[in-house]
């Protein structure tokens, strides 16, 4: 045991010392990050708030949109339709442990009840649960993105104190922003190529 306390001990400071070399702090590389994580995962957690405190599930959205907005299904008398009908407020949380990233985003919601959104945005392996189609019982959620929270070792997205800290970056009219003072925007990020590093096999998210 005692041994593999100590190769564990190491591991975790190799992984500190790589990732403190290699750390971006620009708000550039770290919406690129976010972009890459949210679309690389084909799930993630839904919360919004009840009347008992918050709500979360495992949910199947679509990729971010060309606004970064986040478009998921599920039935009109859900539980998540109704708080979301009644805050108009979403938490999406995106995880990776592959690349020991996550991407934590604070959302204003809205359903979206018409017929050409519940046509546009129905997976076709939705079938499964709604076999007719896009029907009456099928709404969909739209979820902006107004803050977000990125750690991505894999992408050097560390900021100090290392492991203990997450990029934030805010959206504004002119884009987003965080610790510079020019705003970046979806489309800059999209065009970034994203920056794969290295990183020791075993790896810790930290307290993020």
């Amino acid at each position: 045991m005692e041994i593999k306390q100590r190769v564990t001990r190491l591991t975790g400071l190799g992984f500190r010392k790589v990732g403190l070399r290699r750390a971006r702090g620009d708000d550039g590389s770290a919406l690129t990050a976010a972009l890459a994580t949210m679309r690389r995962k084909r799930y993630c957690l839904l919360v919004t708030e009840s009347e008992v405190g918050p709500s979360a599930r495992v949910v199947q959205p679509h990729r971010p949109d060309e606004q970064m907005a986040v478009h998921l299904g599920t039935s009109a008398g859900s539980r998540k339709a109704d708080e979301i009908a009644r805050q108009a407020t979403a938490l999406l949380v995106y995880q990776d442990d592959s690349r020991a990233a996550c991407v934590v985003a604070r959302c204003t919601a809205q359903l979206l009840d018409d017929e050409a959104s519940r046509r546009r945005w129905f997976m076709p392996g939705w079938s499964a649960f709604w076999p007719d189609g896009p029907g009456p019982d099928f709404i969909v959620i739209r979820c902006e993105p107004q803050e977000l929270e990125v750690w991505d070792a894999w992408r050097g997205i560390t900021p100090p104190p290392f492991g203990l800290a997450s990029h934030h970056l805010h959206r504004t009219d002119a884009g987003w922003t965080g610790r510079s003072t020019k705003p970046v925007t979806t489309e800059s990020a999209s065009r970034q190529p994203a920056q794969i590093r290295p990183h020791p096999r075993r790896s810790h998210f930290g307290h993020i």
